[in-house]
């Protein structure tokens, strides 16, 4: 590949690319930024070091426009410093997206703003302890829950990320805590330990038939409250249910970091766990569904599985048999351009992406938090099957929209949307980029774009990112994988593996990122260790030997 990608004047592709992204001017291609606040924003971005070229032109243009419309995306909120703003449409800071997935992924290129988002909700939460749903332009919004991505697993990953202050995360905690026990307290109503849904609006499901003869909004536009004479409300919410159970895990590591006891919150959380099960897992579907007032689950297959995995719910068989009925099924959720919100079987699907549908179309919010389910489970090889496709999609797009269609990945509802912003950035810096993570390891993938429309054509790919003010790069020519660091060759590896470094580039383990093994060796200052790996197998670093840790393990699209 690197043959047939060679540039003229004898230099290989990946000299070239390394000298473009040395060249590179992030600040130059994003342009003029008119607004105190979002030149503020792009400073932080450029903190970050983050850059990307690629062979393709078109590929480093979206990279750019994504960057600029992130930018756009901060703005001032609720009287409050500058914050992520869902974007498009949507005004404002929403509790099950922008306040919790999106900050996380803003949390690796913006920690600031990120930051800032977190604490807006607890800034801003009632005396009842009661979180906004939303943070709009003149203050907040308390008219429903509307949770999908538990808050504080986003908070903690934010904080282990940038720093670890402990008085940037105690009025978090609390403020969380305080949270948690409004929800038992109020949508508990049946007494069985899960938590209910009064309304679509709750968990975000817009038009989901999930929800069909259930109102939008709570009676009275109170979150306490539900229309008694509605025939099936309210429902024991799987992904509500779900979300307490990982939340609690997450604040009792947060109270331990504190200083606190968190032994409290892990039988609370079992409690949760248990409910889920109970209430809402029909085993020989392997699927959560809610339970209605009448004790009748509500049989529509949703993306409320892809929420429930992603609060980390299931051993790895568990997670296995998932992908295999469920989430990698052409019958179900893995279309063209994988996850529909409505298995693809249902005849109430309905593919119509030109406006907020959550009845068929694949949704951004999904994807962005797909990652978090796929790699708890080690599951690194099948997730890039989801990057590759709907990385396509965004190259190929005039804008970042809320939809995309399924079937041919053209983009759907509104524009400037912050959810497939981060999800252009995330997904580049996961496949092909240096990923910093919250237990101060790096990721550099040795992955890169390809194309899956029409002719096939090679790409190559180089980033930069700055970790504790060292500068990293990676490049990708498609057969090797080289990384550098302040300018210096750090390692070099094959093509389709991930090597996994502490943060001042020591290796720590390789994983294996192909569905065929790959066969080569580890290059690195101190000599080659040669090695064969398979899909998914980790092999960690031990003196001078590499030593398998998890075996390889693969599960196929099925249909």
């Amino acid at each position: 590949m690197a043959e047939a990608l060679a540039q003229a004047g004898g230099l290989t592709v990946a000299e070239t690319l390394l000298a473009r992204l040395r060249r590179s001017d992030v600040a130059g291609d994003v342009g003029p930024v008119a607004t105190q606040h979002g030149q503020a924003a792009l400073a932080e971005f450029l903190h970050s070091g983050v850059a990307f070229v690629a062979t393709e032109p078109g590929m480093e243009k979206r990279f750019a426009d994504a960057v600029r419309e992130l930018v756009a995306c901060v703005k001032p909120t609720a009287g409050s410093a500058p914050i992520l703003n869902e974007g498009g449409v949507y005004y404002g800071c929403w509790l099950e997206s922008t306040g919790t997935i999106n900050a996380e992924l803003l949390s690796r290129f913006m920690p600031n703003v990120a930051g800032n988002t977190f604490a807006g909700f607890a800034r801003h939460q009632r005396e009842d302890g009661l979180f906004p749903y939303k943070l709009a332009a003149n203050g907040p919004v308390f008219s429903q829950i509307q949770t999908v991505t538990p808050l504080a697993r986003s908070v903690w990953n934010h904080y282990c990320l940038n720093g670890r202050d402990k008085a940037y995360l105690a009025p978090l905690y609390r403020a969380m805590a305080r949270n948690d026990a409004w929800l038992a307290q109020w949508r508990d109503t049946r007494g069985t330990g899960g938590v209910e849904a009064f309304c679509a609006y709750d968990t975000g499901h817009d038009l989901s038939a999930r929800f069909w003869h259930v109102p939008d909004s709570p009676q009275d536009n109170d979150p306490k409250r539900y229309r008694t004479d509605n025939p099936v409300l309210p429902f024991i919410a799987p992904d509500l249910t779900a979300n307490v159970a990982c939340q609690r895990l997450y604040l009792a590591r947060m109270a331990e970091e504190l200083g606190e006891d968190g032994a409290s919150w892990r039988p609370k959380a079992q409690d949760s766990l248990e409910a889920l099960y109970a209430q809402c897992f029909d085993p020989e579907d392997g699927f959560f569904y809610d339970r209605d007032r009448n004790e009748q689950w509500v049989r529509v297959q949703s993306d409320v599985l892809l929420r429930v995995l992603c609060c980390e719910i299931g051993d790895e068989d568990f997670f296995a048999e998932a992908l295999e009925r469920y989430l990698l099924n052409t019958r179900k959720f893995f279309a063209k351009y994988p996850f529909t919100s409505l298995a693809l079987d249902d005849p109430r699907f309905d593919p119509a992406f030109d406006y907020n549908s959550w009845c068929g179309p694949t949704n951004f919010l999904s994807l962005i938090r797909a990652p978090q389910a796929f790699e708890h489970h080690g599951r690194h090889v099948e997730l890039s099957w989801v990057l590759h496709p709907i990385l396509s999609a965004l190259f190929k797009a005039e804008r970042f929209a809320q939809t995309l269609n399924p079937f041919t990945g053209a983009a759907g509802f509104t524009e400037v949307y912050s959810p497939s912003i981060l999800c252009l950035l995330d997904f580049i810096e996961r496949l092909s980029g240096i990923l910093p993570r919250p237990d101060d390891t790096l990721w550099f993938t040795g992955l890169v774009p390809y194309q899956i429309e029409h002719r096939d054509q090679r790409h190559g790919t180089a980033y930069a990112r700055r970790v504790d003010g060292q500068d990293f790069e990676l490049v990708n020519d498609g057969e090797v994988a080289r990384a550098y660091r302040n300018g210096i060759e750090l390692f070099s590896a094959p093509h389709g593996v991930r090597v996994v470094t502490d943060r001042q580039g020591a290796v720590v383990s390789i994983i294996g990122m192909s569905v065929t093994p790959v066969v080569g060796a580890l290059h690195r200052a101190a000599g080659a260790l040669p090695f064969s790996i398979g899909p998914n197998e980790v092999l960690d670093l031990e003196g001078d030997s590499l030593v398998r840790r998890h075996p390889p393990r693969l599960t196929h699209p099925t249909y």
